[in-house]
């Protein structure tokens, strides 16, 4: 029983070390594309706020312009959320190796 939970820690240990560097990428990745993200997502709410004050744009287009800005914008979140739960695991596959 013992060398079965000594294999078991063993490859934890490799996986912890996985996830440590997925999650580095995962962190500078996200980091990087909020900024371009952001831009963009600003760029189309403003793009659907001139045309919806100009007029030149219904209000239904207007309306998918300012979905597509919010779904531009909570992409890097999503991201963020993920890394959370890979760091989540990391610390539980931590926890199984000290006990």
């Amino acid at each position: 029983m013992i060398l079965i939970k000594l294999f078991f820690k063993i490859l934890a240990l490799f996986l912890i070390g996985a996830m440590t560097l997925i999650q580095w990428i995962g962190v500078f990745l996200t980091g990087f594309s909020a900024v371009l993200f952001n831009l963009l997502a600003g760029v189309f709410f403003m793009l659907a706020l001139a045309t919806l004050v100009m007029g030149i744009a219904t209000g239904t287009e207007v309306l998918q312009m300012f979905i597509v800005s919010f779904v531009i914008f909570i992409i890097p979140y999503i991201a963020e959320w993920i890394i959370m739960r890979i760091v989540d695991i990391r610390c539980t596959l931590q926890e199984f190796i000290k006990s």
